[in-house]
């Protein structure tokens, strides 16, 4: 099913801005007049200029300013404020295509904001990233060790600064994004010495290169997670059982701010 956005923001009961003022806006940027802007937007100048006097008055401030014709035309920009507009109208339709592909992915999460910006709109260097929601915050002198549930009911743990931990204002039951880098996760095949991040799960794939290994361990709580190792180590084989271990001042938090 294909669904179109159609954004309008209003003010005060009034229109304030839609798909056609932004394309307004737009043209009059482009062509350095409302007049021309206009033109090129398919409306006439009369419902371009009550168009932007709607605008500009429902803003408090200037979209728009405009030049008296003379000699040489006048002219037409885009004030500071407008630009943002523009700018931040085009990141709320971001926002929105995300929302409707999530309605219409029957596997992602509707839980909170996060799990559909981590499903559908982000993109970092880590090849693992856990949705998860902090369990416990406990202090170590200027660090603080933050127990974190991931969605499928694994344990980790991160260790972060005490900085960091007030800048995302981490506290039980808030949301984040845990990410591990490949090239820091271990995969063993036995129950050696203990750490506390250490999950379980079957060897999927084994992909071999010149100086390093990259093995996908498909986990028991669902998803899977990518080991990148020299080729100098032992891998485990294809559906052999192994254990994904990282330290805990190997995992970076990420939250959005509420």
């Amino acid at each position: 099913m294909e669904l179109d956005i159609l954004l309008s923001l209003q003010q005060r009961g009034r229109l304030f801005i839609s798909p056609r003022r932004v394309r307004l806006l737009e043209c009059i940027r482009e062509q350095g007049s409302i007049s021309r802007g206009a033109q090129a937007a398919g409306i006439s100048y009369k419902s371009a200029w009550d168009a932007v006097k709607d605008m500009n008055e429902l803003a408090g401030q200037p979209l728009v300013t405009s030049e008296a014709g003379g000699k040489g035309g006048g002219g037409a920009r885009l004030t500071g404020y407008g630009e943002r507009l523009l700018k931040i109208y085009g990141l709320l339709g971001q926002i929105e295509r995300m929302a409707v592909d999530a309605l219409q992915d029957e596997s992602a999460s509707l839980d909170s904001l996060l799990a559909v910006v981590s499903r559908f709109g982000l993109q970092t260097s880590a090849r693992n990233q856990f949705f998860a929601c902090v369990q416990s915050v406990g202090r170590r002198d200027l660090r603080h060790q933050v127990g974190l549930r991931l969605n499928g009911g694994a344990q980790l743990v991160a260790d972060i600064t005490e900085r960091s931990c007030q800048r995302l204002g981490l506290a039980p039951g808030k949301e984040v994004l845990a990410l591990v880098k490949a090239p820091w996760v271990t995969i063993e095949t036995e129950r050696s010495v203990p750490t506390p991040n250490r999950l379980p799960g079957t060897v999927g794939e084994v992909i071999s290169g010149e100086q390093f290994n990259e093995v996908l361990l498909t986990l028991d709580q669902g998803g899977e997670i990518c080991a990148l190792r020299p080729v100098s180590e032992p891998v485990p084989a294809r559906n052999e059982r192994a254990f994904a271990c990282f330290g805990p001042e190997q995992v970076i938090l990420a939250t959005l701010e509420t």
